[in-house]
């Protein structure tokens, strides 16, 4: 569990208090955003392939660099990948 140790992943979250699989998502998102290749894997072998997609499609989170690029690898439909932003959840700036 390497990958939960590193601090450029981690920074904000005590490690101790992560269990990989109530936090999944919170796990995957981070490891996708900013993780390495090594980091990568180690999700993906605990994960699976199906998981790291799922959390993908349904992702808020990530830049648009870093999810059009796993959307690219995992060969994703880019109607899937890229949800859809609800006109109904305007910040009170946006209102006219």
């Amino acid at each position: 569990m390497y990958t939960l140790e590193k601090r450029n992943l981690f920074w904000d979250t005590d490690v101790d208090k992560i269990d990989i699989q109530k936090n999944a998502r919170f796990v995957i998102e981070r490891v996708l955003q900013y993780g390495d290749e090594g980091d990568f894997h180690w999700a993906l072998d605990i994960y699976g392939a199906d998981t790291l997609k799922d959390i993908l499609k349904k992702n808020r989170i990530l830049d648009k660099k870093s999810h059009n690029f796993w959307c690219m690898y995992f060969t994703i439909n880019p109607e899937q990948c890229f949800p859809k932003q609800s006109m109904s959840k305007q910040g009170a700036f946006l209102r006219r």
